[in-house]
């Protein structure tokens, strides 16, 4: 068994009443695609609060300044096994242009602007936190 605990920082930058979102490819939630917070693993030696910029800018072209920590998650699955936790913070856009990650394992990876009602015509993940982040709560 892996007692490697993976930690992951993430942003939530709405604008506008629409929240920026990044699709990720082959999850575990059944669907061909899953839409996530743009974030990633933390590096060793690297802070969270710069974790997550660094990967907002990998996965979206966009510059960003952290506003607040907004939230936490944890998911624990012993049988696979799989132990994350995620700090996921408030952002503000300060510049930069939305450009897709072309050089993902997964092909080229496009982000998008969802407002609350798209989403829910979508799988996202994690849910509270990009709940929270729109200020909603999915039926």
């Amino acid at each position: 068994m892996s007692e490697t605990i993976r930690v992951r920082a993430c942003m939530a930058v709405v604008e506008a009443g629409t929240l920026l979102l990044v699709p990720h490819y082959q999850t575990d939630a059944g669907v061909d695609v899953q839409w996530n917070l743009p974030g990633g693993r933390v590096e060793f030696c690297e802070g969270v609060e710069a974790a997550a910029l660094r990967e907002f800018y990998e996965e979206t072209g966009m510059d960003a300044e952290i506003v607040q920590l907004l939230a936490t998650s944890e998911v624990l699955l012993p049988e696979r096994p799989y132990h994350s936790i995620t700090i996921a913070f408030l952002g503000r856009l300060t510049g930069g242009r939305l450009q897709a990650e072309a050089d993902h394992g997964y092909g080229v990876k496009v982000p998008r602007w969802f407002t609350a009602e798209e989403l829910q015509q979508v799988a996202y993940h994690p849910p509270s936190i990009v709940e929270k982040a729109l200020g909603f709560s999915a039926a």
